[in-house]
């Protein structure tokens, strides 16, 4: 047997490096402490609590929801709002920073400098924040300690606000000795039919310097953001915001990290390797900055720190991100789907653009505001990529089997079902007693063809499961759908035994994971040993520059099919993008492309629960066919969500642990089918079976 071969792609900080009460915090792989801040400022941390965020340092901020520009011309793209809160102390030296994953703060601690640029005995911490339950605020909080003395010393302060926006002409509001606001409305609406975004932003007077008194001091200086999409009047409430903040001020750190603290009460833990468990709550980390259940204004590729790909929802959302956010984090993943459902008119608009017209619901490319197609004009993709409708089907769908919510599938989910089949119904070519559907582009971007094999599965599964949702429901659906997805062209080739890519395909480059998706997360019927020819095949056709998330949907394939070598060289390229000292992914591993790429770390993340997990979700409960790595020992998944049920599943060499951490009113009782096919009930004392295919479903009566 060949020797198996682990690479660590990680950077790892000398913990001697690191300030000793920073040091349980890097350890436990909940914090990221560089000694010297990245050059390049794409690579800095941003904060962020899923309505607003920031890359720290920068002169841009935005809110989510906030898009200026007009349709695919311009095209919509996020507003950019100055800074106003990336405060630096000019007399003074770092000496370290640290990214706190599980409390959402970023440090900066420096020492005082003289005028000729030697130490002086004041220490400095200065503290960033999105709140995470005050979710209009943000917070700077600068602590300076003058250290045995009695010296007089001062800071100086600057602010990198930048240049004013080109988005929003803002201009001044009511003015206080302790903050001023500003308000201005974004320049262009993105449809004719819609309206601009105003927006207010109210932000402390920050002073250009600071006489210290002796001791230590914290001083506090706040933004509060409002918006018309969220307020009648934003100036006043973004003031009545301001001054509430301010009137707990000393209480704001505490609060956000107990709401930071219930957020990561749902997470994936792994033991003895501390550079992976970085990388894991780092990945989550961004994408949780990035949402927040109470505001369905879904994800981009880019984070909500970011304006890369223009802020825009792609199939990224559905396809790489919102599947870990859907096992763990329930109420963001039905944000997300609330984010497609209050566009449905947008999607119809789509489907009617088209010559001649097509029915239903076609969701866009790209969507950003209202839900229309803001792909930029120049792009083939805002016109010919149609896979995202039945990759927002398939989404719904496995929300349903996860939490089996009648009353959701029938106001949000069988709404959506029922547009995306009316669409694929409309949508199909009949020719020779099969449904076509031709000229497309399918996930691999550098091609164009017909009868795209991902495009025709996910849309045969669209019109299943919408059939299925309308029996469940007691309500009938179009009597064509059953006959369309059987017919639908599904191509192989049974002299290579692989699934082309589309009819035409002989074994071109390809962008990124595609054929491989149909193992999963589709889960489509094949045996393994098509599975690995599909996997083998496209792995040797994958452009080496592509985007980060394709080799996570390998590392899921070679642990399916028990090939632990192929999976660990796989697995590590999959998170290769991940960029030092604060684990910014970046879509393209030299570092290039969009940044923050959180499709990349939901596609590494799925490597974590679907790969090494071996987990699957479907009409009949949830499999775990677990494979312990060679650099870990153990994996926990911390209040995992199924049915109701809050479940803690464990495993290690010797076996998989269930137990139950709590239920909602009304959950279904769990029962967990052994490898041995015993099965045994779900209860909170815990429950070890061995390594092997385990079934977590519904108990029986």
């Amino acid at each position: 047997m060949s020797k198996l071969i682990v690479i660590s792609l990680f950077i790892q900080v000398s913990l001697a490096t690191v300030p000793p009460d920073w040091q349980p915090r890097v350890q436990g792989g909940n914090m990221l402490y560089a000694d010297k801040e990245p050059s390049d400022g794409r690579l800095m941390a941003s904060v962020g609590n899923g309505y607003v965020a920031t890359v720290v340092g920068s002169d841009t901020q935005y809110i989510s929801g906030v898009f200026n520009g007009f349709s695919s011309k311009t095209p919509s793209h996020r507003a950019r709002i100055p800074g106003t809160l990336s405060i630096s102390v000019a007399n003074s030296t770092p000496l370290g920073s640290a990214l706190d994953l599980e409390r959402g703060v970023f440090y900066r601690r420096s020492v005082l400098l003289d005028a000729q640029n030697q130490p002086l005995p004041v220490n400095i911490e200065q503290r960033w924040y999105a709140h995470r339950a005050l979710r209009h605020v943000t917070v700077h909080e600068l602590t300076a300690t003058v250290v045995g003395s009695s010296g007089q010393f001062s800071l100086s302060l600057s602010v990198n606000t930048g240049s004013a926006s080109s988005d929003i002409a803002f201009k001044q509001g009511p003015q206080t000795s302790a903050y001023t606001a500003f308000v201005g409305a974004t320049d262009q609406a993105e449809t004719n039919d819609s309206t601009t975004t105003t927006v207010a932003v109210v932000t402390s007077n920050i002073p250009a310097s600071i006489a210290l008194p002796n001791g230590t001091t914290t001083y506090y200086f706040l933004t509060t953001f409002r918006t018309s999409l969220d307020s009648q009047d934003p100036v006043s409430d973004a003031v009545a915001d301001y001054e509430n903040a301010a009137a707990q001020q000393t209480q704001l750190l505490d609060a956000h990290i107990a709401a930071w603290l219930q957020v990561w009460s749902a997470r994936m833990e792994v033991t003895g390797d501390l550079a992976l468990a970085q990388a894991i709550n780092s990945s989550l980390y961004y994408i949780l900055s990035s949402v927040r259940p109470d505001w369905p204004y879904s994800l981009s590729p880019g984070g909500l720190a970011s304006n890369g790909y223009n802020g825009h929802s792609f199939w990224d959302c559905e396809t790489w991100m919102y599947p870990t956010l859907m096992v763990f984090f329930p109420d963001v993943a039905a944000s997300l789907l609330d984010y497609r459902f209050n566009r449905i008119p947008g999607a119809e608009q789509k489907a009617k653009s088209y010559n001649p017209p097509y029915a239903g619901a076609m969701f866009p490319w790209e969507s950003a505001f209202t839900g229309e197609e803001v792909c930029p004009s120049w792009a083939a993709t805002g016109t010919y990529e149609q896979h995202i409708s039945g990759d927002i089907a398939f989404a719904t769908q496995n929300y349903w089997y996860v939490t089996r919510n009648v009353t959701w599938l029938r106001d949000v989910g069988f709404p959506l079902l029922e547009g995306i089949a009316t669409f694929w119904a409309s949508r199909v070519q009949y020719l020779n007693g099969n449904y076509s559907i031709n000229n497309v582009i399918p996930p691999d971007e550098y091609a164009q063809g017909d009868n795209s094999v991902f495009t025709n599965v996910v849309a045969q599964y669209s019109l299943q499961f919408a059939t299925e949702a309308g029996k469940i429901l007691g309500v009938e659906t179009n009597s064509s759908w059953p006959e369309i997805a059987s017919g639908l062209v599904i191509l192989f080739d049974p002299t290579l035994q692989i699934h082309p890519e589309y009819a035409g395909y002989h074994g071109q480059t390809i962008k990124q994971a595609d054929v491989v998706l149909l193992g999963f997360p589709l889960d489509y019927p094949m045996t393994q040993a098509v599975r690995k020819n599909d996997v083998v095949y496209y792995a040797n056709r994958t452009d080496p520059a592509g985007p980060a998330m394709t080799w996570s949907m390998h590392t899921v394939a070679w642990l399916e099919l028990g090939d632990l070598q192929n999976a660990v060289q796989v697995f590590n390229r999959s998170f290769a993008n991940i960029q030092a000292p604060f684990n910014v992914w970046t879509e393209v591993a030299d570092g290039s492309g969009t940044v923050n790429f959180l499709t990349g770390a939901g596609g590494f993340l799925q490597a974590i629960w679907a790969g090494w997990g071996g987990v699957r979700i479907n009409a009949d409960g949830i499999t775990f066919n677990p494979t312990v790595g060679p650099n870990f020992s153990a994996i926990k998944y911390s209040n995992l969500h199924y049915l109701g049920n809050f479940v803690d599943i464990s495993f290690d060499s010797t076996g998989i642990t269930f137990q139950a951490q709590g239920a909602i009113d009304g959950a279904t009782a769990l029962a967990v089918t052994a490898p041995d096919g015993r099965v045994h009930p779900l209860s909170t004392t815990p429950l070890t079976v061995p390594l092997g295919r385990t079934l977590l479903a519904a108990a029986s009566a």
